[in-house]
């Protein structure tokens, strides 16, 4: 399986090395991916120097249009999966290789990380923004979804090349899984722990949370409005 790595990066200097160094393991550096997103700090020049590729945007343009960047990488690379993983070591590049061997073993067309089987270390205001979100993600899907907001995933590039993206921040990974649901992908689930290293968070849990239950409250006429057009 030939898998493209794509990690949003915004002011990522001091984790990034390590960051590259786990994805070698089971991924080549040619096809890993750093998007850095309007960093102020050495976060291109360092994955420049570990000889990886880098998209820089000038400004932050929001993690969903980062990914959303990495996809277009992706689809037009002819690779067979995208990988996407934060840059900040909160997921473990070393079990990348699991997501892989999920997919391949379920035929999956999605594989998401679950970090709840002990959230223990998860802060207070995250955890209630994931079980808000990942419930409204279940009645929404039918599907078995703990973790809704964990970036760590791997998707079939025949989703990618299907699905209809437009939210330009946070909510990217959720709208992802709304789409993968209304395409009919088969979803299966790799259990990672759950990583809180003091890096500082981008994320304001309360905004965002209000944010996901909009675009969720939304998503159903929008996908009537999609089924049609496309129908």
């Amino acid at each position: 399986m030939k898998v493209l790595a794509i990690s949003p990066a915004y002011n990522a200097g001091k984790t990034l090395e390590t960051l590259i160094e786990g994805l070698t393991e089971t991924i080549d550096r040619d096809d890993i991916l750093i998007i850095d997103d309007g960093s102020f700090d050495a976060t291109s020049e360092i994955a420049n120097s570990n000889g990886v590729r880098t998209i820089r945007f000038d400004t932050n343009m929001g993690k969903g249009n980062a990914l959303k960047a990495g996809f277009a990488e992706a689809v037009r690379g002819g690779y067979d999966a995208a990988l996407t993983i934060d840059s900040d070591l909160q997921h473990p590049p070393g079990i990348c290789k699991d997501f892989i061997e999920k997919m391949i073993e379920t035929g999956a067309d999605i594989v998401i990380g679950d970090r709840m089987s002990d959230i223990s270390d998860m802060p207070t205001a995250r955890r209630f923004s994931n079980k808000i979100t990942s419930l409204f993600v279940r009645l929404w899907t039918g599907e078995k979804i703990r973790d809704s907001q964990c970036g760590f995933r791997l998707i079939k590039i025949s989703v990618l090349e299907k699905i209809d993206l437009r939210i330009q921040r946070y909510q990217t990974e959720t709208e992802l899984i709304l789409e993968g649901a209304r395409l009919g992908a088969k979803f299966a689930y790799v259990p990672v722990p759950t990583i809180y290293n003091d890096q500082p968070s981008n994320i304001d849990a309360f905004s965002e949370t209000l944010r996901f239950i909009g675009l969720m409250l939304g998503y159903p006429f929008r996908r009537a409005r999609l089924d049609r057009r496309r129908g």
